[in-house]
């Protein structure tokens, strides 16, 4: 198989897409501002079916899902922003799109904020 033959395979092109470094890049911050690495150190002595703990300290596997899953939104949110400023777009579409990510990138705001109001006890 040459070369052209595997540009042309549709797993290669999903797998060179996927491996982009700007991807791992998100992914990887997606990961750690998740807190993947605080449950892993710290989630080993929180029984499992604990879902959410009072500590900030500590998290459960619940919370780290909530936080990643805010992370998402937030950079969906922020994405479609971005991709409101470009040319082109027509001024309806584009407004729409900007209020769009913007309204996605709040709901990550207050997952997390609403965790932590609860987490302090507030």
């Amino acid at each position: 198989m040459d070369i052209d033959e595997l540009r042309q395979n549709r797993y290669f092109r999903l797998l060179s897409r996927a491996f982009r470094v700007d991807v791992l890049f998100v992914a990887a911050a997606i990961l750690l501002t998740g807190g993947l690495i605080n449950y892993l150190i710290e989630g080993s002595g929180i029984p499992a079916t604990t879902l959410i703990t009072r500590s900030l300290r500590t998290q459960s596997f619940l919370e780290t899902v909530v936080y990643m899953l805010s992370a998402c939104l937030g950079v969906a949110g922020s994405y479609m922003m971005f991709r409101s400023s470009q040319p082109d777009r027509g001024g309806r579409e584009s407004g729409m799109i900007f209020i769009s990510g913007a309204m996605i990138l709040l709901v990550g705001l207050f997952l997390v904020f609403g965790l932590w109001g609860f987490k302090s006890g507030a």
